[in-house]
């Protein structure tokens, strides 16, 4: 009798896996494979504007189980945010970039906002580590270069707002550049942050968007 119940046991356990790794590679699928280096941004990457537009929205009962590490600071309220599918990679572990998108907003940095956010899965679909890296919008531009050995973010930032809409004018912007490392561990590590930097944004006719003076 005890073998026939740990027989079942086994065996239902082995079913609710298998159930669960079937479900997330469902999730995993609607990402793009990417192959190293890759770089996302606006300029380098026209893809990166298309991830947000609604043909990619991740559901609810993805965002609960694959997005929020937990159900206290869970954002799934979708008359706040969105949420759409990215780009993947597969090695040791699976880790995806994805958007967060709030439409509102009181200030030109929280206003229509995309959030590039780093997840690393284990191989069953367990959030092992989340990050929030980039942000988008009209007052902030990031670039980000996945390698081999590093993720390197570049953040800029607006900081001349009175002259936000003269286009002709040269606008004055922080640069602050991160790089990070996912562990062997699975953990996304911070293991540099560069001094911020001041810059200038020029409006660029051809991609109707601002870029950094060079």
């Amino acid at each position: 009798m005890k073998k026939l119940l740990v027989y079942f046991i086994i065996s239902f356990s082995l079913l609710s896996c298998k159930g669960q790794n079937q479900e997330f590679n469902d999730y995993i699928s609607n990402f793009q494979e990417f192959e190293l280096p890759f770089i996302i941004d606006d300029v380098s990457n026209p893809q990166y504007r298309l991830i947000s537009s609604e043909d990619n929205e991740i559901p609810v009962n993805y965002i609960k189980k694959y997005i929020c590490k937990d159900s206290i600071h869970c954002d799934y309220d979708q008359s706040k945010y969105r949420y759409t599918y990215g780009f993947k990679f597969k090695s040791k572990y699976t880790f995806v970039f994805l958007l967060k998108l709030k439409d509102k907003g009181k200030t030109c940095y929280d206003f229509d906002l995309l959030e590039t956010l780093l997840i690393v899965y284990s191989k069953d679909g367990k959030i092992i580590d989340e990050k929030s890296i980039a942000k988008d919008n009209d007052c902030w531009q990031s670039s980000i270069w996945v390698t081999d050995d590093s993720i390197k973010v570049q953040q800029i930032k607006v900081v001349e707002l009175a002259d936000f809409d003269d286009m002709n004018k040269e606008l004055d912007c922080e640069i602050e550049r991160k790089i990070y490392q996912i562990g062997d561990d699975g953990y996304i590590n911070l293991i540099k942050t560069e001094p911020i930097k001041k810059g200038l944004l020029l409006w660029d006719k051809k991609i109707n968007d601002l870029i950094l003076k060079q």
